[in-house]
């Protein structure tokens, strides 16, 4: 779930604070520039809440760029993946086997 807090317009740009919040249920998959997969974080079902901004840059209503800072970190933190305990990993590299098999 996402929580806007703030929102300003200036010209063509657009920016947007939040929040996004929510419960690790189902894996997580990180894919490389090739597509395949990379990185799977099995659910920990633990929750998290982290800030982020946005911005935006628009142009007859229709977004042409956009940029991000999220707090990746925090929520890995939030989540359990940072540091990873030895069993997590193992959950790691079985749900990343599993995401394989299914591609």
């Amino acid at each position: 779930m996402r929580k806007p807090h703030y929102a300003v317009a200036d010209g063509d740009l657009v920016a947007v604070n939040s929040t996004m919040s929510g419960r690790h249920v189902a894996p997580f998959v990180v894919y490389d520039d090739a597509g395949e997969v990379d990185t799977v974080f099995p659910p920990t079902g633990k929750t998290f809440a982290i800030t982020q901004s946005h911005w935006f840059r628009v142009d007859g209503g229709l977004v042409l760029e956009h940029w991000a800072n999220r707090d990746d970190l925090g929520q890995a933190k939030q989540l359990g993946w940072v540091p990873p305990t030895p069993i997590y990993l193992i959950r790691m590299a079985r749900a990343k086997s599993q995401a394989k098999r299914a591609s």
